[in-house]
């Protein structure tokens, strides 16, 4: 098993509830749909282009799930992979963990699980351990 590490820069974000409302401009429970581009850097040289789902308790903490591709280099190895997300925002930063679901070139293969922090404001961490067959 071997484990890659990279920070995350988020490069674009769009929320809205349902009804097409921005998620900022509804308060209190809410349910949203958007989508996130993210640059990685590290042992992943990557651009993430993720797909969510979030469902709000109140204003301030929230469970998600989502679907991310990720395209790019992971230790030296091109090709683009597959994330399923699950996690949420609580007190103040992102978190979650996600599982490969698929990988192509030389990628092909590739399986594993990670994590993902964001603190609010600063760059998120992103550590994924995996095997590459």
């Amino acid at each position: 098993m071997s484990t890659a590490q990279a920070n995350a820069e988020m490069k674009s974000w769009d929320e809205q509830t349902w009804d097409g409302e921005r998620y900022d401009e509804v308060t209190g429970p809410k349910q949203t749909v958007g989508g996130m581009t993210t640059a990685y850097t590290g042992d992943l040289e990557a651009t993430g282009d993720l797909r969510f789902v979030m469902s709000y308790a109140d204003d301030d903490s929230c469970v998600s799930t989502g679907y991310e591709v990720v395209t790019g280099t992971l230790n030296g190895r091109r090709g683009s992979f597959v994330l399923h997300h699950t996690g949420g925002f609580h007190d103040g930063a992102a978190t979650g963990t996600f599982t490969v679901t698929s990988a192509t070139g030389d990628l092909a293969g590739l399986t594993g699980t990670g994590r993902l922090t964001w603190p609010r404001g600063e760059p998120g961490r992103f550590e994924l351990d995996y095997e590459l067959a």
